[in-house]
């Protein structure tokens, strides 16, 4: 029984602190963001193209030749002991189109554990691993493309082990005239081949769509990304809402009209997101979502829960991005990415 309890507090741990919509999947920390950079702009798909190989791990459709011999890592303090990261390296071979090849882990700490009546049973960890590959291949002088991720998928919570499988499809257009790109993303289907205790979960399935493009007169680029469109209603009602209305006859809390419902809903599905690049070496990023603030907001000080930011250095050969992602007032984890081109370093030889 212990050991049941252990593996339903990690997973609604980990739902919670992510502000995950649904609860009911597993391996949700394929979700969380694959850079600092995405993070900042608001933790979701970012569809823009350039060479900045840490968005390949997120958006494989964007692989390209000029991203080849590319390597980022990516590390964040997470919630008290956790720890998460990526890390991963790009190759492009002609003719052929372009691979990546990564990882991304999640380890939670050391704990100890007790039986049902409260005697230690010795330490334990926990931790989730994903080996990924990934492929992306251009069309029509480079305007359309497209890219495909595998991901073999590992956990491990105490003594129990689970594993799987999940592919992400991804197309995506750009015009480099408009500076503009538009991408689809379909991620994590599959499904779990080894479970926990015998009860099959479901992969975290979403649909994405993301629209990037930089101003042609100032030094700013907009992204906006529509999340979870594989369902529409992703509003939850609280019965502790201390704020909802109460029909003063039934005792009843009286719904929204069916113009609120739609709005609220509607901007949900929405993240927007600005980077801005004052200077040749330096872009700052910020970015808001609507859902996960709704989600993780505290009824008594919302603070500055949905906002992210960031900023990246870009210095030699080497891009620094750090961020920080207010998903609730409890904690804020500092975001580090560090990426560069090893062929740039081979070329100088």
């Amino acid at each position: 029984m212990k050991k049941y309890i252990l593996v339903l507090l990690f997973n609604i741990c980990f739902l919670c602190s992510h502000a995950q919509t649904g609860g009911d999947e597993v391996y949700n920390f394929l979700n969380l963001p694959v850079s600092a950079r995405v993070s900042a702009l608001g933790g979701k798909l970012f569809s823009i193209r350039d060479n900045n190989p840490a968005l390949a791990l997120m958006n494989p459709s964007m692989l390209n030749p000029s991203m080849s011999m590319g390597t980022s890592l990516n590390l964040v303090d997470y919630f008290s002991t956790s720890l998460y990261g990526h890390l991963n390296y790009i190759h492009a071979f002609k003719d052929i189109g372009t691979f990546d090849l990564g990882l991304n882990f999640a380890t939670y700490g050391s704990f100890q554990g007790y039986d049902i009546y409260g005697n230690e049973t010795g330490k334990f960890s926990a931790s989730d691993f994903a080996v990924i590959m990934g492929y992306g291949r251009e069309f029509v002088d480079s305007m359309f493309s497209m890219g495909m991720n595998v991901k073999w998928i590992f956990s491990k919570y105490e003594s129990y082990f689970s594993a799987g499988l999940g592919v992400d499809f991804a197309a995506s257009y750009y015009s480099a005239p408009k500076n503009l790109s538009l991408t689809l993303l379909i991620s994590n289907l599959g499904a779990q081949f080894k479970t926990y205790a015998g009860v099959r979960e479901k992969l975290p399935f979403e649909i994405q769509l993301s629209f990037s493009q930089r101003l042609k007169y100032i030094p700013v680029r907009y992204n906006i990304t529509l999340q979870h469109l594989q369902k529409w209603n992703l509003s939850y009602k609280d019965p502790t809402d201390p704020f909802a209305t109460i029909d003063a006859t039934t005792g009843e809390v009286v719904e929204k009209t069916k113009a609120r419902q739609f709005a609220n809903n509607l901007f949900r599905h929405i993240v927007f997101a600005l980077e801005i690049m004052p200077v040749k070496y330096v872009s700052l990023q910020v970015s808001y979502n609507y859902n996960v603030r709704q989600e993780m907001r505290a009824y008594e000080r919302t603070g500055v829960v949905g906002f992210a930011y960031g900023v990246g250095i870009h210095v030699y050969h080497f891009d620094l991005y750090y961020a920080r992602n207010h998903n609730n007032l409890a904690s804020v984890p500092n975001h580090f990415t560090l990426s560069t081109n090893i062929g740039t370093f081979l070329k100088n030889k």
